[in-house]
């Protein structure tokens, strides 16, 4: 199999190389050519992947959290190459809703098994007893065993989305954390950066047109889903499938405090669908436009603002999933 592995090494809070040499040498046992490319701007891991399609790469594998993967997916749209992922980054929403191995940042001791993986930078060598090796090994073998599906992505103003767009709040947060914390504290420093701004905040009268319908809210927070899990750890997109030719969007009103922690209550209770104070919808065009320009952001990598208009591209994007991924992800089972 030609490959090629696209590594993001400024994603996530500390340097894998070698866990990522390690993988490379698996796939090379199993058969594969992979050859590795480093990013060194904002944006270069697309281009990269429209590189190595004309090299003739049957497979592009994004070593990163979701801003990388998402980059490398944009590379990707409507050719035969199919996206694998190492999810090395500091999000790995994809990864987890897919079921390919990965370390949840919300997880007490992932921090403890990145810092092993930062001594191991440090000295130069790998550690044997290193989880975070293992997690990638066995992501690795996945795009040795796994399947290729098509699934769609949303599209805003020619950008590209995999998991989300952001609208609102979450993308205002985004762009606040400096990259000093975020290298530092990973997906702790969104939670203490939403906790801080609890309040502060203020919504704004919008008005979306779904699939040609109109709609008027005051609202501080829109989320258009592709998938189901956000940030790793919420089921927002409650209801969302990969191969649907719809995005899922998720409309949470008011803006105190209190409602905030009623939004957070529900979502992970999963009774936030049927909300009197959360709309739901499924569609394949989103209008939308504020009385106050509101921050936007595609797969937590901050993009524009409002107005805007977001679209559903069906079965755009080939990608590897492992053969138990689950099914309900699907219209139809990709197994």
């Amino acid at each position: 199999m030609q490959a090629e592995l696209i590594y993001n090494p400024h994603s996530g809070q500390v340097l894998v190389r070698h866990e990522i040499e390690e993988a490379v040498a698996f796939l090379s046992r199993h058969g594969w050519t992979v050859v590795c490319r480093e990013t060194t701007k904002p944006r270069e891991a697309t281009e990269l992947a429209r590189d190595a399609v004309l090299r003739g790469a049957k497979v592009v594998i994004a070593a990163g959290g979701d801003g990388t993967v998402s980059e490398v997916a944009n590379g990707l749209l409507h050719t035969d190459a199919a996206l694998g992922v190492l999810p090395v980054g500091t999000n790995n929403s994809w990864a987890l809703q897919m079921g390919i191995p990965a370390l949840n940042p919300w997880w007490p001791g992932t921090n403890v098994v990145k810092m092993v993986a930062d001594i191991e930078e440090r000295i130069a060598r790998p550690l044997t007893a290193n989880y975070y090796g293992t997690v990638i090994l066995n992501a690795a073998q996945v795009l040795v065993d796994g399947r290729t599906v098509a699934v769609d992505m949303g599209e805003v103003s020619g950008r590209y989305f995999l998991n989300w767009a952001g609208i609102g709040l979450d993308a205002a947060i985004l762009e606040s954390i400096p990259q000093k914390e975020k290298k530092t504290w990973g997906s702790w420093a969104y939670l203490f950066t939403t906790i801080g701004a609890l309040g502060r905040g203020s919504s704004t009268d919008v008005q979306l047109i779904l699939d040609g319908k109109a709609l008027k809210v005051n609202t501080q927070e829109i989320i258009v889903s592709n998938i189901r899990l956000y940030g790793g750890m919420l089921e927002i997109g409650a209801k969302a499938r990969v191969n649907d030719a719809k995005l899922d969007v998720c409309i949470f009103k008011g803006d105190s405090f209190f409602t905030f922690i009623q939004h957070a209550l529900k979502i992970l209770s999963h009774q936030h669908i049927g909300d009197p104070m959360v709309e739901y919808y499924q569609c394949s065009e989103i209008v939308i436009e504020s009385a106050c320009a509101m921050p936007v952001h595609l797969d937590g990598e901050p993009f524009t603002q409002t107005p805007l208009t977001i679209r559903a591209v069906p079965s755009a994007l080939k990608v590897i999933i492992p053969k138990k991924a689950p099914g309900d992800l699907f219209n139809t089972s990709p197994l």
